[in-house]
């Protein structure tokens, strides 16, 4: 992922390249993280499998703001869930049969796309348009790192190949702390 170069003193409402209208991220580095190119991010929990996923919908449906499950093909209708029943409907879900979880921290929207080895979900690099939506991924990181107890990673969106992508924001539960590029 190549972003073009930011100021340092970007003022507000400053002209990303890749984004249609003025930007409105407050910070050169959300802009780079953020950048939109066509490609989702991913953010993943280090060291995690599917053993992982209860634990995970649990902390979820009582952090969160909203839990969706979508069962099967694209355009289903989504159901309003909590925690406890989308592990469920997760541990129900059948050989070949596949599912979406969206999962709502303040205005942004994550997605899962299940089943899953390990805990991933996405989002959208242009769903995020302003220090608000940047606060809310950074909660959901801190969430996900939380409910696992192992760091939560965003990266570029993973490609065939290129299984190790550079961390564009961390958040270690061990040390509390978030890091970014």
């Amino acid at each position: 992922m190549t972003a073009p170069a930011h100021r340092r003193d970007a003022a507000p409402g400053h002209t990303c390249e890749g984004r249609p209208d003025t930007c409105r991220l407050p910070d050169p580095w959300m802009c780079h993280v953020f950048y939109v190119d066509g490609s989702l991010r991913d953010i993943t929990v280090t060291d995690t499998d599917d053993t992982h996923w209860n634990q995970v919908l649990h902390h979820l449906g009582t952090a969160a703001d909203e839990l969706t499950w979508y069962s099967g093909h694209s355009g289903a209708e989504g159901e309003d869930t909590d925690g406890n029943d989308a592990g469920d409907r997760l541990d129900a879900l059948e050989d070949g049969y596949t599912a979406t979880l969206g999962v709502r921290c303040g205005r942004t929207w994550f997605s899962a796309h299940l089943p899953v080895d390990g805990i991933e979900f996405s989002l959208w690099p242009d769903g995020i348009e302003d220090g608000a939506h940047v606060a809310d991924v950074l909660r959901f990181l801190t969430e996900l790192g939380t409910a696992c107890g192992r760091p939560a990673v965003l990266t570029a969106e993973t490609v065939t190949g290129h299984h190790e992508l550079p961390p564009l924001i961390t958040y270690d539960p061990a040390t509390g702390t978030t890091t970014h590029l």
